[in-house]
């Protein structure tokens, strides 16, 4: 005689369908984790050469930083100190009336293949205290670097070396039309490296397909592939009216760390020649650093004016057509040194307003910009694996790669 079937309780049949949904679940997330990881979606990061040699090294903030110790830059050596920037560091807390002048900026003002003793920023010493202005300079420009990232310096680094008055130089990278905007790089970077679910191949593809359908005009997730290829369209890496409000807050930062702010319109070899009379791609940038400026009161020093004056041919004040030379730096540092005197610092001190610039009005007209940065000059292209014939700007060689990235969200 047969035993009669126990009756399947509620509670056990509700128990079996959850179990047998799970792991239905998790079959379907290891299938699709294991396809995501085919298609190949890379976590952002840096890729030159040498760590140890090598300009430029990964950050975990600025997605690139200058590598403390001697540094090969462009044929001559240059000093980084422990904290990432070049040159000696001021020791210690400063002294009450001690001055101090922290610049910002890219490889111009960093010093692109000059010797660390021909800098901007130690001429710019040099000539102040040689007109009774005691006061120590140090040098934050950082190849390649935007305001995005010289706001994360300034933050992470500059204001605890405690400037009495920021020089801010940012513009080239800025008005730069390359593969994808630095907000959506900074972005993507901080959510992979904050969010630990971002290590999931399957996570990543999906983040960046819920980022693309949400849209607005924050800051998007950039994603890629082993099979994409480098964007064509180009955007400015720093949009314009990002540009002037960032200039605006780190005059406004500058004031809350009682700190007074200048500006620095740079140039190139072609502007000091009097080249582009037609106009050129980054006018709408000169035009918003000086509106930024006006609006604050601060003064502006023209390198344009500085090598136009010094009394050598264009060709003497640069290293190549972008970066000056170490008799074209000393001839900025003495036009800076003349333009922060005559506007009475540091008996001025030359502090911010407290309300903000409006850059709503701000418009880029972009008639006359280029075609865009080529990745083997790009810094943005060593964030990727890419495999390119030459990689140029003196940060080494990225890791060879199977593709090159694609903006899958940026606008």
């Amino acid at each position: 005689m047969s035993r009669p079937r126990p009756r399947r309780t509620a509670r056990t049949s509700l128990r079996f369908r959850i179990t047998a949904s799970l792991v239905v679940l998790l079959g379907a997330l290891f299938v699709g984790e294991g396809a995501a990881r085919v298609v190949g979606p890379s976590a952002i990061g840096f890729r030159g050469g040498d760590p140890g040699v090598t300009l430029m090294v990964p950050h975990p903030t600025r997605l690139w930083a200058l590598g403390p110790g001697p540094r090969q830059n462009a044929g001559i050596t240059a000093q980084i100190a422990a904290n990432g920037l070049r040159g000696e560091m001021p020791s210690g807390a400063r002294a009450a009336g001690e001055e101090r002048i922290l610049v910002l900026g890219d490889s111009s003002f960093f010093g692109h293949g000059i010797p660390d003793e021909a800098t901007i920023p130690v001429h710019l010493q040099a000539q102040l205290r040689a007109a009774g202005v005691q006061a120590a300079v140090i040098n934050g420009g950082t190849p390649g670097y935007s305001t995005e990232q010289s706001l994360r310096l300034l933050d992470e680094v500059g204001w605890a070396l405690e400037p009495t008055l920021v020089l801010v130089c940012n513009l080239w990278s800025d008005n730069n039309t390359d593969g994808f905007r630095d907000r959506d790089l900074l972005h993507t970077a901080d959510v992979q490296r904050e969010n630990v679910l971002m290590r999931s191949s399957l996570v990543g593809l999906v983040a960046g397909w819920v980022d693309r359908a949400r849209g607005g005009e924050g800051a998007r997730l950039v994603t890629w592939t082993k099979s994409s290829e480098w964007p064509e369209a180009r955007e400015r890496r720093v949009p314009l009216q990002d540009y002037a409000a960032n200039l605006d807050r780190i005059a406004r930062d500058a004031r809350d760390h009682g700190a007074g702010v200048a500006f620095l319109s740079p140039a190139n070899q072609g502007l000091v020649e009097g080249q582009f009379r037609e106009g050129a791609g980054w006018d709408p940038y000169f035009d918003a650093q000086a509106k930024v400026a006006a609006w604050h009161g601060a003064p502006v020093v023209s390198m344009k004016k500085a090598l136009q004056n010094d009394g050598l041919e264009a060709a003497a004040d640069f290293v190549d057509v972008m970066h000056p030379s170490g008799a074209g730096a000393a001839a900025v540092a003495q036009e800076a040194a003349a333009v922060l005197v005559a506007a009475g610092w540091p008996s001025a001190r030359l502090l911010a307003r407290t309300d903000p610039f409006d850059a709503s009005a701000l418009v880029d007209d972009r008639r006359f910009a280029n075609g865009g940065q080529p990745p083997q000059f790009s810094p943005q292209a060593q964030l990727f694996p890419l495999s390119l014939p030459e990689q140029g700007g003196g940060n080494g060689d990225p890791a060879a790669g199977q593709g090159a990235p694609t903006a899958s969200s940026a606008p």
